[in-house]
C-alpha cells in the first residue's frame, strides 16, 4: 500500500512540475507580451485579467500608452496606481516582468516615473529608447551617440540601483540608434549591472540588419522585442506574418548565449482590431510564441 502511495505522490509531483513549467517558472523562458496590444487608456486591470485568462505568463507594461491627460500614470497618484496594479496582478497570478518608458533617456519626468512604477510592479527590466537626435537633427555619428546617451543613462543609475530596476536601451530606427551593435557598445560604455540592452529583431530587419547581427554585437542582450515585418517598415506583426528569418534569429540567440524571456512586441494586429476580435488574435500570437519558446535557451 505504501509503495502505491509513494508512486501516486511521485506522479503528482511530476504533474505539478509540468504545470509549473508551462506557466513559465523555473528555467523555461516566460511568454511575455506588451500591453500595447490594447489602445491608450484600456483599463490596466482588464488587461491583466485578459492576458492571464488567455495563458500569457508575464506582462510588459507599456507606459508609453499612459501619458494622456487624465491618465493615472500622469497624475500625482501614480505610485498608488502602481501599487494597486501589482496587487491585482498578484491576485490573478501573472507578474509584470518588463516595462517600456515613454520618450527617451533624456525624458526626465517619464523615465523617473517609469523606474518608480516598474519597481512597484515588480518589473525587473525597463526599456528606454536612446536619444537619437539633437536639436532636431538625427545623430549619425557613433561617438556622439555614445557620449550623449552614456551621459543620460548615468544620471539614472542611482535611482535604478535604489529601486533594483535594470534599464535597457533598444535598437530603434534612426541614424546610429538603428545599429544593434552600437546599442551593445553603449552598454559597454556605461558599464553598470543596472544597464543593458534589448534586441528588437523587427527594428533591426526594417533597418537592413539580418537577425544574426546579434552575433556581431559586443554584449549579449538581456531582453528581446519579438515582432515581424516585411523589411520596409516597423509593422509589429505576429511572427511568421512578415519576412524575418526566425530560424536564423533563434540560432543566433543560442550561439551568443541569450538567457532571457520570450518577450513579444507584436501588437499591431490586436491594437487595430475591434475588441471582440482581439482574443483570437492574441491566442494565435500565444500559439506562435509557445512554439518559438522551444528554440530559446533556458532562462537565468
Amino acid at each position: 500500500m505504501h509503495h502505491i502511495y509513494r508512486s501516486l505522490m511521485a506522479s503528482m509531483a511530476v504533474i505539478a512540475l509540468a504545470v509549473s513549467c508551462t506557466r513559465g517558472t523555473g528555467s523555461i523562458p516566460r511568454i511575455v507580451t506588451t500591453t500595447d496590444v490594447f489602445e491608450d487608456g484600456y483599463p490596466a486591470e482588464k488587461a491583466i485579467d485578459r492576458l492571464a485568462r488567455l495563458g500569457y505568463e508575464g506582462i510588459d507594461m507599456g507606459f508609453d500608452y499612459w501619458t494622456f491627460d487624465g491618465s493615472p500614470f500622469a497624475s500625482d497618484d501614480y505610485l498608488e496606481w502602481g501599487r494597486s496594479l501589482r496587487k491585482h496582478a498578484d491576485s490573478v497570478g501573472i507578474p509584470y516582468t518588463h516595462a517600456h518608458s515613454p520618450g527617451d533617456a533624456g525624458s526626465d519626468k517619464w523615465v523617473k516615473r517609469s523606474i518608480e512604477v516598474s519597481a512597484l510592479l515588480g518589473a525587473k527590466y525597463l526599456v528606454v529608447h536612446p536619444i537619437f537626435r539633437i536639436d532636431g537633427k538625427i545623430i549619425e555619428d557613433k561617438e556622439t551617440f555614445l557620449s550623449v546617451n552614456a551621459s543620460a543613462v548615468r544620471k539614472w543609475l542611482p535611482l535604478l540601483t535604489e529601486k533594483d530596476v535594470v534599464m535597457l536601451s533598444e535598437n530603434i530606427l534612426w541614424g546610429a540608434s538603428a545599429d544593434p551593435c552600437i546599442i551593445a557598445d553603449l552598454v559597454k560604455e556605461v558599464d553598470s549591472p543596472y544597464f543593458g540592452w534589448c534586441f528588437d529583431v523587427g527594428h533591426a530587419w526594417s533597418s537592413g540588419f539580418a537577425p544574426d547581427i546579434v552575433k556581431r554585437c559586443s554584449v549579449v542582450p538581456l531582453s528581446l522585442h519579438i515582432q515581424d515585418n516585411h523589411g520596409n517598415g516597423d509593422e509589429h506583426l505576429i511572427p511568421g506574418d512578415g519576412t524575418i528569418d526566425f530560424n536564423l534569429f533563434f540560432d543566433s540567440l543560442k550561439e551568443v548565449g541569450y538567457h532571457g524571456d520570450c518577450v513579444l512586441e507584436a501588437h499591431h494586429q490586436s491594437l487595430e482590431a475591434p475588441d471582440p476580435e482581439r482574443d483570437a488574435i492574441l491566442a494565435r500570437l500565444l500559439d506562435v510564441a509557445q512554439e518559438q519558446r522551444k528554440e530559446l535557451p533556458p532562462r537565468r
